[in-house]
């Protein structure tokens, strides 16, 4: 006769919020090495499609993956030179930003104090900490300087994930039991996931490029910076599109007048609100079959 001792409940859900901090704690150690390995397998989902045309074009599939990491490794290291440059002569400037921003603030205090306005004691510029909001920006600016100073890593990654991807199916194929139902999810779920990150990439492109030309129009400093910013923000749900507008806004709110600030942002509210809440759900229903 066996006798089974089933766990406490309260211990159960100990041992649960113990595990899932484990997790959590080894991610974000994790991150200087996970977030260029997630980015890579992201260049190879995107770069799936390419792949595919070729080999259905008759060009052999050594041949095709060359082609494809080549081609690859092209655009990121044209990324990396072109908008490199700007990411980090942006980081090393930010300290000239804090007196400029210290007189904007100035100016504001005193035009709402005339107009009997009562402002705060923590909000005057005498008491106005502007290393914080540089701080923030440097924060925020952070992970996008650390992607860029792996992209070798990233390169790397992307080269050995396509390598796997490509003897993936002959992997499932040698394993026991049903691999035919195996395979055909295994290729339905890459397709979908490629569907999505398709149309994704091709809304933040467009996302990207409409914010770039138009500050590049307003003569916004660092437009291309802040255009990548928007491109790759804009995959994060519901936030990632607020947070890709603050710097330039704040840089504009330092630098130029106030008639280009509202510009600046009436033009993120507008491309926001039609690709996002208009364009956007129209195209990823249609394309991935949702109502």
């Amino acid at each position: 006769m066996t006798t089974s001792t089933q766990m406490p409940t309260g211990l159960r859900i100990l041992a649960t919020l113990a595990s899932l901090i484990v997790v959590a704690t080894g991610i974000w150690a994790a991150r200087p090495i996970l977030v260029p390995v997630l980015f890579a397998a992201f260049l190879a989902i995107i770069s799936g499609p390419a792949m595919t045309w070729l080999i259905q074009r008759r060009v052999p599939r050594p041949a095709a993956l060359l082609m494809v990491v080549l081609g690859m490794a092209a655009i990121v290291i044209t990324v990396v030179v072109v908008i490199g440059q700007s990411l980090y002569s942006f980081r090393d400037n930010l300290e000239t930003y804090k007196e400029p921003l210290q007189q904007k603030v100035a100016a504001i205090t005193d035009r709402l104090t005339e107009a009997g306005i009562q402002v705060s004691e923590s909000a005057r510029a005498d008491n106005f900490n502007t290393d914080n909001a540089v701080d923030y920006l440097k924060t925020l600016l952070g992970g996008l300087t650390n992607l860029f100073g792996k992209g070798l890593f990233v390169l790397f990654s992307f080269v050995f994930i396509v390598l796997e991807a490509a003897g993936f199916p002959a992997k499932v194929a040698a394993m026991p039991g049903d691999t035919t139902a195996r395979l055909d999810r295994w290729h339905r779920i890459i397709t979908e996931t490629r569907r999505y990150f398709a149309l994704k990439t091709v809304i933040s492109l467009v996302t990207g490029v409409a914010i770039g030309v138009m500050l590049a129009v307003l003569k916004v400093p660092y437009a291309p910076l802040w255009a990548l910013m928007a491109f790759l923000f804009n995959f994060i749900p519901n936030i990632g599109s607020i947070i890709a507008a603050v710097p330039p806004i704040v840089i504009t709110f330092i630098v130029l007048d106030v008639s280009t600030l509202v510009w600046v942002i009436a033009i993120y509210l507008a491309v926001n609100l039609l690709i996002g809440n208009m364009i956007e759900p129209r195209i990823m229903g249609r394309g991935l079959g949702l109502s």
